[in-house]
Formats: structure tokens, sequence, C-alpha cells
């Protein structure tokens, strides 16, 4: 069995489409935390500068398979459509796989 691995999701939208695809990712978030036991984080952050800031998304997956379920999932299938159908993005997302090499996640 693999070890947990994170992955980074840029996601660049059009100019005045940030709004709308921060909701339909808040949306996608919601099921995929009801939904994807494999899927351990997915978050969703912006930009704080610009009008058309990019969204990144910090993802953990469990394993391989995990990340391949949530791939295929309903719910990302109609992420992905209504990105298209609604012309949303700038650019194809960009997707970093990372491994951590030090720091810490929370003080807290």
């Amino acid at each position: 069995m693999s070890a947990p691995f994170d992955i980074v999701a840029l996601i660049y939208p059009k100019l005045g489409k940030a709004d709308r695809v921060e909701e339909l990712l808040k949306i996608t978030a919601a099921a995929v935390k009801a939904n994807e036991p494999g899927t351990l984080r997915y978050q969703v952050h912006r930009e704080t500068n610009g009008d058309a800031p990019t969204i990144i998304m910090l993802e953990t997956y469990k394993d391989q398979a995990s990340l391949q379920a949530h791939g295929t999932s309903k719910d990302f299938k109609e992420l992905g459509r209504a990105f298209k159908k609604e012309d949303l993005l700038a650019a194809p997302m960009k997707v970093l796989f990372t491994k951590k090499v030090g720091g810490y996640a929370s003080k807290l």
C-alpha cells in the first residue's frame, strides 16, 4: 500500500470568474468530504490580489487508489463540466505532486 501524498492544484479563473470558481469548488469540497474517505484533505485557498486570482487547492490522498476514486467521481466530473460549460478558466489547471521536506503544519 502506498503512503499518503499531497497535491497542489493551481486553478486560473478568467477575469471576473473567481467567485464562481470558488463557489463550485466549495460545493465540490463538501461532496468530497462526505463521499471520499480516502481524500484526507481538500482545501480551497484563493490568492488575495488581482481581478483574476489564482485558486490553490491543497489536497492529501490516502493512496493512489483514493486519487483515482476522486478523479473518476461524479462530483469531480460535474465540476469539470461546469468549468467548461460556463467557460470559467483562463488556462488549464496545473497539478503538482509534492512531498514534505521540512517545516510544520500548525502550532495549534
